[in-house]
């Protein structure tokens, strides 16, 4: 694995962005994006996953308007029970434009309904 270090600050009406690194080259330093959000606690529409102990969420990040695969950071938020599961941080198929999460867990039952009972959503 190659692992690039590099340090672009950049500013913008008063912000300062740092970008330390990335598996790309950098493209131009006033273009770099910092991009946030939730799919939301009440919207987050789960689907089943691996048997009777998982789900996952394909993530659209299509409007933050990357133009590189962006360095993704997640964890999971919800009411209850999200601190049993693994695979919270875990990113899968990043694109300019999604990104898939997996979560499983070692209680039976983790399934759509649990999860979005539990208010479950990618941050």
């Amino acid at each position: 694995k190659q692992w690039y270090q590099r340090r672009v600050a950049i500013t913008a009406g008063g912000a300062s962005v740092t970008v330390l690194n990335g598996e790309e080259e950098n493209g131009d330093p006033k273009c770099a994006k910092v991009c946030s959000g939730t799919t939301g606690r009440t919207t987050t529409d789960w689907a089943d996953y691996s048997g009777t102990t998982g789900v996952y969420k394909e993530v659209d990040i299509s409007g933050c308007g990357f133009v590189k695969i962006p360095t993704i950071t997640t964890s999971i938020e919800g009411s209850g029970y999200h601190w049993e599961i693994t695979g919270t941080s875990a990113v899968y198929n990043a694109k300019i434009g999604s990104f898939s999460t997996y979560l499983a867990a070692n209680r039976p039952n983790t399934r759509k309904g649990f999860a979005e009972a539990k208010l479950w959503n990618v941050e």
